[in-house]
């Protein structure tokens, strides 16, 4: 599997060209028939759907565009096997990490087989690369704004990648049946601290997050409720340091708390007042979740990889990935058990 790491690359801080606009590719599809969230709402619930009506889209693999600040923005879908369009399905946002892209995070999740076995709607956004912002750099930087981390994306603190989940969701929901109670994020390294960000910032929307060898990067994380948390990490990471770091400013982040302060963080604005219980151990690999939390569905785990690298837990063809625990399906049964209220 070809996936690069987390890349320290000089290209992606000569951020020095002009902007430009990046290749239209067509329009959203009506959505006279459907309702759909306003993307400049913010942090406010989606409304409620118990069915859908006049959805044509079936089962397969596509790649959408939204028009976002200004640019056509891309993000794949897979609609599994026995997809009904009359019937709300829950939906999990999979953010590659950075210097990656859409299909390589669908290889690397392997969301795609899991939905078609499980019945979700798996969605991979693309970030924003050099030339889509400056006209001219290395293709291979797309990132996110996880305030911390990085790239581009983060760089330049005007993309805003929180409003374009919002834009995403918007046009998702005049082309498939989703659950709006049952919107999940996970993320990888870079799209890690994306999800940690909307946890903080689209709690109303998001229910659950699990993110991947990625850091809480917003230090006046604030969300409007308990989100439950599922944080995966190796202690062997060399691109995001289990135990925090600063190695980010380098390439234009900012420091960054540990996995285990990242978890401990949602559990306390989570209200979890009880011990910590082991949730899961099996060879290099142990999660632990707090509990007495408020309400006792809010959780916050972690799920250590002793020795783990820069890697997806389960995914053995990239960076030595751990056998020991499955990331992808440990995360679908966290979701499937934690819906929003």
């Amino acid at each position: 599997m070809r996936l690069r790491f987390l890349a320290l690359a000089a290209s992606s801080l000569l951020l020095t060209a002009t902007a430009c606009a990046s290749k239209e590719y067509g329009d959203s599809p009506s959505d006279d028939e459907v309702e759909v969230p306003n993307p400049e709402a913010g942090d406010i619930p989606l409304p409620d759907r118990t069915a859908c009506a006049s959805l044509t889209v079936t089962a397969g693999t596509y790649d959408w565009n939204v028009d976002h600040q200004g640019r056509s923005r891309l993000y794949r879908v897979h609609v599994p096997t026995g997809y009904d369009p009359t019937k709300p399905m829950p939906v999990v946002f999979s953010f590659h990490g950075f210097g990656s892209n859409e299909v390589e995070q669908e290889q690397l999740s392997n969301f795609s087989a899991l939905a078609d076995a499980e019945g979700f709607i798996a969605v991979y956004p693309r970030g924003i690369n050099v030339p889509e912002l400056y006209g001219q750099g290395d293709p291979d930087t797309r990132s996110w704004n996880g305030v911390a981390c990085c790239g581009p994306a983060q760089i330049n603190q005007a993309v805003n990648d929180v409003s374009f989940v919002d834009r995403m969701l918007q046009d998702l929901g005049t082309r498939v049946c989703m659950d709006p109670r049952r919107i999940f994020a996970s993320g990888f390294s870079n799209g890690a601290f994306l999800a940690y960000r909307l946890a903080c910032e689209r709690a109303q929307r998001i229910a659950a997050i699990a993110p991947v060898a990625g850091m809480l990067g917003l230090p006046d994380c604030n969300p409007s409720r308990p989100v439950p948390v599922l944080h995966f990490h190796g202690t062997a990471d060399e691109a995001i340091y289990y135990d925090g770091g600063t190695n980010l400013t380098a390439v234009g982040g900012t420091p960054y708390p540990s996995a285990p302060e990242s978890v401990r963080r949602f559990a306390e604005r989570n209200g979890c007042t009880g011990a910590q219980q082991q949730t899961y151990q099996q060879g290099n690999s142990t999660c632990v979740a707090y509990t007495g939390c408020q309400p006792e569905s809010a959780t916050a785990s972690l799920c250590t990889v002793t020795g783990g690298k820069h890697s997806w837990p389960g995914q053995t063809q990239y960076n030595d990935g751990t056998p020991d625990l499955n990331a992808s399906l440990e995360m679908w049964r966290f979701f499937q058990a934690h819906p929003r209220p």
